[in-house]
Parts: C-alpha cells; sequence; structure tokens
C-alpha cells in the first residue's frame, strides 16, 4: 500500500507533460484552421488594421482641454499600444456668436495657409506639444468631423461585436 501512492504520483508526473503537449498541438492546429479577423481603417492620416480577437475594448467620449473640445474613439487591445481617433473643436466653435464664429474662422485659414506651405493638411495631421503630449506607445489619428468619428465608432463596433472583417474609408 505504501508503494501505490508513490507510483500514481510518479505516473502522474510522467504523463502531464505528454498530455499537455498533445492539448497544445490540438489547440495550435485549430487556431491555425481559424481565419484571422481584422478591422481596417484608411484616414487622410495614415492607415490601422487590428485583429478583432486581439481587441479588449473600445469607447467613445467627448471632454475638454485648455481652449477646445476633443471627441475621441479610443480602442485599446491586448498589445502594448492604445489606438485614438479624434476630433479637435476650438471652445465656440459650434457656438451661435457671430464674433466668435468669425475669430475661428480666421484662425483655421491662417493654419490652413501655414499648412499648406509646409505640405501639412492641420485638419488632419496630429499635433504633438513635446514632451507635453508625448504618448508614447499611442497610435493616432485625427479626423475633420465628429460624424467621421461616429462612423469610424460604428464600425469597429459594429466587426467586433459580429466578429466579422471591416473596412472604412474616411477621406
Amino acid at each position: 500500500m505504501k508503494f501505490i501512492l508513490p507510483i500514481i504520483a510518479l505516473t502522474a508526473a510522467v504523463m502531464a507533460p505528454i498530455s499537455a503537449t498533445a492539448q497544445n498541438k490540438n489547440d495550435n492546429v485549430s487556431s491555425q484552421n481559424l481565419p484571422q479577423k481584422f478591422w481596417e481603417a484608411n484616414l487622410p492620416g495614415g492607415s490601422y488594421m487590428v485583429s478583432l480577437a486581439r481587441i479588449s475594448s473600445i469607447g467613445m467620449s467627448t471632454y475638454h482641454v485648455k481652449g477646445a473640445v476633443v471627441h475621441e474613439v479610443d480602442i485599446e487591445t491586448m498589445g502594448a499600444a492604445l489606438t485614438r481617433f479624434y476630433v479637435i473643436e476650438a471652445l465656440g466653435e459650434n457656438n451661435s456668436s457671430n464674433a466668435a464664429s468669425n475669430l475661428i474662422s480666421r484662425a483655421k485659414q491662417l493654419g490652413s495657409e501655414a499648412g499648406g506651405k509646409v505640405g501639412v493638411d492641420p485638419d488632419t495631421t496630429v499635433h504633438k506639444d513635446y514632451p507635453l503630449t508625448t504618448h508614447s506607445k499611442t497610435i493616432e489619428f485625427r479626423v475633420i468631423d465628429t460624424d467621421d468619428l461616429g462612423e469610424i465608432y460604428k464600425s469597429i463596433s459594429k466587426a467586433w461585436k459580429e466578429n466579422k472583417g471591416r473596412k472604412i474609408t474616411i477621406k
């Protein structure tokens, strides 16, 4: 009787790695046979693609920063990077005040003229003020209006919920 317990323990120790290896081989085979599903976005500032299986959360929010309102869609993955798609509106941009609207329009016009001289579209180029806005491991895209942002959120959420690859293009 006292020899049975050590024999059972020895048998279990020898069989565990064999069982784990067989299970891993089966898992690898089945996952290799499954097609990868991706969500892809093509935007004026670049392209982005993510495996739907790697997404851990998505969100859409609006917040205030100094002098502006930011509308944002975030995609968090099981990897190291966070992806942000956003629209920046100057405070008062959607205000009915003619004075505020005229000032903002003039500032945008000057920004566009300056950007045109160096080949940059100020409406879709991500702006970072180093070191204040350096976002380590953040992939960022700026879009022109909130309708585009809504379409991005609708596309990624539908793809993730249905587990079907999708592609969206924003011009």
